[in-house]
């Protein structure tokens, strides 16, 4: 009777039968009265105590499985039960202790962290260690602001061996000795809570028991810009935001390209502000892309979009296989233009109902394009109305066609 093999996660790994060796891993698997079973069996035992050494990879991993490079002097890891990548060594010393490294190994000396690449041999990773180098380094930096000798944390980004930007939680000026201080080739003549570039805060440290802090510059003026998505925001030095006791309503900004100078500004409207007594917006028209009204019911179960849903069951809303009830509260939408009561729930526990406007409707049964809907004896479905039903069964009119059978084509939600 054969045996079965399964891994550690669960899943099958191999079907042994009698009398027979399996080679479908890197292992031999022995049958039931399988003669001369003894060798391959230790041979397993070696192969495990070796990490399979050999100069070539095994041909038949699983994944987990560790090998050893005879060639490189390195262990590797079987990733996706295919391909093996190199397990780095880290040693501890004035030098690497291994003869003969491969790309990936590293060793840390002095407060430094050195990686091996064949090309560049061993390279400092960090932290700095000398005027070629960048990295990001974190210290105690020592304050000359109010109580003298009083050290602040803070993370230094450094290019080249100067200081380019730090991180701090307090505000402070740095003293002349320190990493970041007036005596570095890049300087920070004060450091301020987040992050701070060299040069970019004027003034001088306060009078000694104040807690006065002279404003901060423009970081255009230190030269120092943020790349990327950021340097968008270079256009826009400060704005300012004041209140008004004559109107509580608070204009709510545009910008706007001026047709004769190019020139982006900022607009605002009085016909489109917030009132932040009643947290209301007021406009006067909006646009959507999407095309429903929708409102979150909490439903008995999750349903998908197209749904026909009706008032009742053991929550507010669930489906029902009455033809043309009158309870139908409306569809399930996939996106809605205005969502009401959005923190309701989730899709899963509270779906978004279309109550008026265009979605997908799940019909069934032949309907052409103007039809009226009722729910249908099939749950969840609609079906065209027949004027012996109660018009108050109506749900929607169809936009779509469909032909015999179950569909879903678009509907206007009335």
């Amino acid at each position: 009777m054969p045996y079965i093999i399964t891994k550690t996660n669960g899943t099958l790994l191999a079907t042994i039968q009698d009398g027979t060796v399996d080679n479908s891993t890197s292992l031999t698997f022995i049958g039931k009265n399988f003669s001369g079973y003894g060798s391959p069996i230790e041979e397993n035992f070696v192969g495990l105590l070796e990490n399979f050494n050999n100069s070539t990879a095994p041909t038949k991993p699983i994944q987990g499985q560790l090998w050893f490079n005879q060639t490189t002097k390195q262990m590797n890891v079987c990733y996706d039960g295919k391909n093996f990548k190199g397990i780095g060594s880290i040693t501890v010393g004035s030098t690497s202790s291994v003869a003969n490294p491969v790309t990936g190994d590293l060793f840390w000396t002095g407060g430094s962290l050195y990686g091996y690449d064949t090309v560049n041999g061993y390279t400092l990773v960090g932290p700095v260690a000398g005027s070629n180098y960048s990295s990001w380094k974190f210290g105690r930096e020592l304050s000359n602001t109010i109580t003298q000798n009083a050290y602040f944390p803070a993370i230094l980004g450094i290019v080249g061996n100067k200081p380019m930007v730090t991180f701090s939680n307090a505000q402070y000026f740095p003293d002349a000795s320190t990493d970041i201080g007036v005596n570095s080739l890049n300087t920070f003549t004060m450091v301020q809570a987040g992050l701070t570039l060299p040069g970019v805060i004027s003034g001088q440290p306060p009078v000694p028991g104040s807690n006065t802090i002279s404003a901060p510059g423009s970081s255009i003026n230190s030269g120092y810009y943020f790349w990327g998505t950021s340097a968008e925001s270079l256009a826009s030095v400060a704005v300012e935001l004041t209140n008004s006791s004559a109107n509580i309503n608070g204009f709510v900004p545009f910008t706007t390209n001026n047709a004769a100078t190019g020139v982006q500004t900022l607009s605002t409207s009085p016909n489109f502000y917030f009132n932040p007594s009643t947290n209301v917006l007021n406009v006067t028209a909006t646009s959507a892309y999407y095309a429903d009204l929708a409102e979150r019911y909490e439903a008995d179960e999750t349903y998908e979009v197209g749904t026909v849903l009706v008032l009742g069951g053991s929550k507010e809303v669930t489906t029902t296989t009455k033809y043309g009830d009158v309870r139908v509260a409306g569809i399930v939408s996939e996106k809605p233009a205005y969502l009401m009561n959005k923190d309701a729930g989730t899709d899963a526990t509270h779906p978004a109902i279309a109550l008026k406007g265009r979605v997908p409707c799940k019909v069934y049964g032949n309907i052409s394009k103007g039809d009226l809907l009722v729910t249908s004896a099939h749950a969840g479905y609609a079906e065209a109305y027949t004027y012996e039903n109660n018009p108050n069964a109506v749900i929607a009119k169809a936009i779509g066609t469909n032909s015999d059978g179950f569909g879903v084509i678009e509907v206007l939600v009335v």
